[in-house]
């Protein structure tokens, strides 16, 4: 199975038959621990359902020579002598009247292995194999929601780029809402990016997070774009309840995209001098933010930029550079001259790449440093050059 498997995705689908021929085998076999362990290999990710069918489906129009294998499925289908394997690849059949009677077979007696090729159905471009597809799913989701709501959200989100692939989503997403905890739980356990986002959104709008698990979220999942929107409603709950300590935890965070709501709500509730001392973050938008709370409070962040470069420092703040460049003039140039000859490569590279911004680039120091030994600091030299000499034309 494994090697049919792969010489159909190295074939891109023109050895569809060696994989068919393989299931079929495998079906005929009666063997359980063998079909289960073939449904296993295909269905483990969502990617291998979908190339089947789309493997299957478009050579019954394009092609002279339909896979012989496919037919015999079909025929096996109609006469009642077909297993479980056979009828799920019968269910990607090209013609519309083998998926349907697949479809309704599949139905008849529904099983979690099966789900996924049930799904690809409700995104099918022929109605009637669509309607039954969706009117039998959306059932098992809805009244056997344990069984069935986990195996079916890694392929369903998957499917939701195919046209008409909404659908199943959102029926997805409703049988979800009124899920028990328990099958919830399950679903946290998957390792897919597209469920473990879903199920955030689900839990939610569901409302079942507390601020101390939105907190936990925002500082230790993996998925940023989960620690970003964890963040953002624990910063605004934090705001709501003016829980000044939650705000200053997750503005300790590692991740800029927790930090970043974290100090806007601190600046909300009015804790700008928090904020003004983070003038030289190496965020740039927490670096635009502390420039802001600088200008409500009468700071000079350009002042507080210039004195910072200017400090003679082993290890120059490339915030600072990275500021004083967003914010300063070209006549502030002189002052980064002598960090074109530091001896560490990303300050000379922040250096450059700050006097290009400035335009205030010194040619005859920068011309020297495209023999530099760091390819960073030759391609920032290069860039800086070819600005200065845009300018001058």
């Amino acid at each position: 199975m494994a090697e049919a498997l792969q010489e159909t995705m190295e074939s891109r689908g023109l050895a569809i038959d060696v994989l068919a021929e393989a299931l079929v085998r495998v079906d005929k076999s009666g063997d359980t621990a063998e079909i289960a362990a073939a449904f296993a290999l295909i269905t483990e990710t969502p990617v291998i359902v979908s190339l089947i069918d789309d493997y299957c489906r478009p050579a019954y129009w394009t092609s002279r020579h339909y896979p012989r294998v496919l037919n015999e499925i079909a025929d096996m289908l109609k006469a009642g002598r077909i297993g479980p394997l056979a009828t799920v690849i019968a269910a990607s059949h090209g013609d519309g009247r083998v998926r349907e009677l697949a479809v309704r077979r599949l139905l008849k007696d529904p099983r979690p292995e099966q789900l996924p090729f049930l799904l690809l159905r409700m995104t099918d471009w022929a109605a009637p194999v669509r309607d039954l597809a969706r009117a039998g799913v959306i059932t098992m989701l809805h009244e056997r929601t344990a069984t069935f709501l986990v195996v079916a959200a890694e392929t369903m989100l998957h499917l939701r780029r195919r046209q008409r692939g909404e659908f199943g989503v959102k029926q997805l997403y409703a049988a979800a809402y009124d899920a028990p905890d328990d099958v919830l739980g399950k679903l946290s356990r998957s390792v897919s990016p597209a469920a473990q986002r879903f199920l955030f959104e689900v839990r939610t709008r569901r409302g079942d997070f507390t601020l101390d698990d939105l907190v936990r979220l925002a500082l230790r999942n993996i998925d940023k774009s989960i620690r970003a929107r964890a963040g953002d409603a624990a910063a605004r709950d934090a705001v709501w309840t003016g829980r000044v300590d939650v705000l200053r935890k997750l503005a300790a965070c590692r991740h800029d995209e927790v930090r970043i709501s974290a100090l806007t709500g601190l600046s909300r509730l009015g804790h700008l001098d928090e904020i003004v001392a983070l003038l030289d973050d190496r965020s740039t938008l927490i670096r635009a933010l502390a420039r802001d709370a600088a200008r409500r409070t009468g700071v000079d962040a350009v002042a507080r930029y210039r004195a910072i470069v200017a400090a003679p420092a082993e290890r120059p703040s490339m915030g600072a550079i990275a500021g004083l460049a967003e914010s300063g003039r070209a006549e502030d140039g002189p002052l980064l001259y002598p960090l074109l000859r530091h001896p560490l490569v990303k300050v000379r590279a922040y250096a450059v790449g700050a006097l290009r911004i400035l335009d205030a680039v010194p040619v005859d120091l920068v011309r020297p440093m495209v023999d530099d030994p760091s390819r960073r600091v030759v391609r920032a030299a290069l860039k800086a050059l070819q600005t200065r000499d845009s300018a001058m034309r």
